[in-house]
């Protein structure tokens, strides 16, 4: 039996009653974290004059992602209306404060600190909204993947954004720029009526949420792991631009794998996929291990964009289906939280990648970085699809 059949359009999944009208505001405040990395290192650096410092605060805003699920939880529990605008307000403030006031070290990164734990769970509550505007229907699978898509483009374009604003007025203007996107797009989000929502008749929930799930935290190993991987390439790209002295080229190649993912994300979602979960990862994470391991051979950099780019593909479809197979694995009351979950395991996967792959750059060629990363993701490839046959076994 073949392992998809045609799935709705994006057309579909934009008529839904009141999907335009949370989407599109969901969008515009998502945008504000697309340029506020780049905004927060050069107004941090420019206010203390040191660039170990603006790292630092970068990290320290990223490190506050670990917060992410337990405002999530707040939003299943009182709803997007009552808890996201609090926290837009509060983290915007944090933001102009940062661009407005010149401070010390450790005070500029107690308050980037504060910013980051108020910072609104966006991304995941728009999929929580997705899932409540697609129930009855069979459009989820084609929403996640509009959903990942846009996020793609959207991490692509803030940048640029950001970098104008940068060269043509200030680093805090940008900075302030990411504030007021990220108020607006809140606000006008929860007008829409299926913020509303809440889980007040949900069971208590154990200390740990979700993460008590033996299949969400399987899940959330896997997505840990690749993310480490694909940090992992990232960094030798930049390792072979500079061999090459070609560092900036370096983005280029970075923007060829997220044009991948908008592509493979588009195209995976011109099906609905039928085969289970564990199949799909599994295949995913052997296309971007095939690809790093390609890399592996390359120095040039217009031949290493294409293949990391053709590797990119698997990069928008494999969130899709990790936030579905989230969502087969947890009870209706958690999936927000259990979605925002992925995310942080993401952004810890890629952490500890990015700090490997810095290490093994300090002593041997960025070829053994991607060759590296490529057996990791060729291991746990065949890991998930070994434990996919053995529960459909065991099923059987």
């Amino acid at each position: 039996m073949s392992g998809t059949t045609r799935a709705g359009s994006y057309r579909d999944v934009l008529l839904l009653p009141s999907a335009l009208r949370t989407f599109v505001p969901a969008l515009l405040g998502r945008l504000s974290y697309g340029l506020l990395p780049l905004s927060l290192l050069f107004t941090v650096q420019q206010s203390t004059n040191s660039f170990a410092t603006a790292g630092a605060a970068v990290a320290v805003f990223g490190f506050a992602s670990l917060s992410m699920p337990y405002k999530a939880r707040l939003v299943d529990r009182y709803s997007q209306r009552r808890v996201l605008p609090p926290l837009a307000l509060g983290a915007s403030a944090g933001l102009i404060a940062i661009a407005a006031l010149g401070t010390t070290d450790v005070a500029v990164l107690l308050l980037v600190g504060a910013t980051g734990l108020l910072a609104p769970p966006l991304g995941p509550s728009m999929r929580s909204n997705w899932r409540l505007l697609t129930e009855g229907s069979a459009l989820k699978e084609r929403a996640y993947a509009l959903d990942a898509v846009s996020e793609e483009c959207l991490f692509l374009g803030g940048p640029l954004i950001a970098g104008t604003l940068i060269s043509l007025v200030s680093a805090p203007a940008a900075l302030g720029c990411s504030a007021a996107l990220m108020v607006v797009g809140t606000f006008a989000m929860v007008t829409s009526p299926v913020t509303t929502s809440t889980s007040a008749s949900a069971p208590a929930r154990h200390p740990l949420g979700p993460l008590v799930i033996s299949g969400l935290r399987r899940i959330l190993l896997v997505i840990m792991v690749t993310a480490s991987g694909i940090s992992a390439a990232y960094v030798c790209v930049a390792g072979v631009a500079q061999h090459t002295g070609r560092p900036g080229a370096a983005g280029y190649v970075e923007a060829a794998i997220a044009a991948g993912s908008v592509v493979g994300g588009m195209l995976w979602a011109r099906r609905r996929h039928t085969r289970s979960w564990s199949t799909h990862l599994a295949g995913l994470i052997a296309v971007l291990a095939a690809g790093l391991l390609a890399a592996s051979f390359v120095t040039d950099l217009v031949v290493l964009g294409g293949v990391l780019g053709i590797a990119g593909v698997a990069v928008a479809p494999l969130f899709v289906v990790s936030y579905l197979a989230a969502d087969d694995v947890t009870p209706p009351h958690q999936r927000t939280e259990a979605s925002t979950w992925i995310n942080t395991a993401n952004n810890l996967g890629s952490a500890a990648g990015s700090a490997t792959a810095g290490l093994v750059l300090e002593h041997s060629a960025p070829s053994w970085g991607f060759l590296g990363g490529g057996v990791l993701l060729v291991l746990v490839a065949v890991t998930v699809h070994a434990s996919g046959v053995r529960q459909a076994r065991d099923r059987g």
